[in-house]
C-alpha cells in the first residue's frame, strides 16, 4: 500500500501511538509485522516506525476485529483482503456455547464456597477473639 509521504507534523511515533490509542508498544509493533501492507506505516530515521492518522485508524480498527469481533489473525487477513472471515464449524458455536455455560457454573459454585468460607473464618475469628479475651 503506497501512501503518499505525510507532512512530518502530522506524524506520529509509537510512543505518542500507545499514549493515544492505550495500545501497546509490543501489540503495535506486532500488528505491523502481521499487517505491514494494511498499516502503511512509514518510517524515519533510523526505521523508527512513523504512524500517520489513517494508520492509527487502520490500527485501531485491526485492534477491533482482534479483540473485540475475536477474529483469528487469517480471519482478519481475510476481512481485510475483501473476503468474509471463516465462519465457526456448525456443531464448533454450540460445543463453544456448552462450555461457556459450564463454566458459568462452575464460577457459580466457586463464589458460592468462597461465600461459606469467609462465613466460617468469621466465626473463626470470633471465636478466637473469645479465647483470647479481646
Amino acid at each position: 500500500m503506497s501512501n503518499p509521504p505525510e507532512p512530518q507534523s502530522r506524524l506520529m511515533t509509537i510512543k505518542q501511538v500507545v499514549a493515544a490509542t492505550g495500545i501497546s508498544a509490543a501489540t503495535i509493533r506486532f500488528y505491523d509485522q502481521q499487517f505491514e501492507e494494511y498499516l502503511g506505516v512509514s518510517r524515519g530515521a533510523g526505521r523508527r516506525r512513523l504512524f500517520s492518522p489513517q494508520a492509527v485508524a487502520r490500527l485501531q480498527e485491526l485492534r477491533r476485529m482482534l479483540k473485540e469481533q475475536g477474529l483469528s489473525l487469517r480471519q482478519a487477513r481475510q476481512a481485510l483482503s475483501g473476503g468474509a472471515p471463516a465462519a465457526a464449524a456448525p456443531g464448533e458455536t454450540a460445543a463453544l456455547r456448552a462450555e461457556v455455560a459450564a463454566l458459568k457454573a462452575q464460577v457459580a459454585a466457586l463464589e458460592e464456597q468462597v461465600g461459606r468460607l469467609r462465613e466460617i473464618q468469621g466465626r473463626t475469628l470470633s471465636l478466637v477473639d473469645g479465647l483470647t479475651g479481646r
